[in-house]
């Protein structure tokens, strides 16, 4: 095991789905505009992380939590997409959205 030497981290995204494509499809899916954010964007922004640690040595984000905010309103007709929806990565997350390991056991708070 190469524990705490282990580049390996856990990013949970809350509220996100990776369908993203049906996202914006009401008919199909009701509701998922108001409730979901795009986890694809996610994928794009830990591409850059490792891309950033493999070119430059920039340090990987810690196991964590990214807390987003669904769009909310009526369904088939969300409010555009928003930063405010969609938070970064933190390098160091706080204290209650870090995943640890406690012994054998993940810890993923609430």
């Amino acid at each position: 095991m190469e524990g705490n030497a282990s580049k390996l981290s856990y990013i949970e995204v809350a509220n996100a789905q990776h369908f993203d494509g049906f996202i914006g499809l009401p008919t199909i899916l009701p509701g998922y505009d108001t409730r979901y954010v795009p986890l694809h964007l996610y994928l794009n922004r830990a591409l850059d992380a490792m891309y950033a640690y493999l070119k430059n040595g920039t340090p990987l984000p810690a196991s964590q939590v990214v807390r987003t905010l669904p769009r909310g309103g009526t369904p088939g007709a969300a409010p555009a997409l928003a930063a405010s929806n969609v938070p970064p990565i933190a390098t160091a997350p706080a204290s209650a959205d870090a995943i640890t390991m406690s012994g054998a056991t993940l810890v993923v708070p609430d």
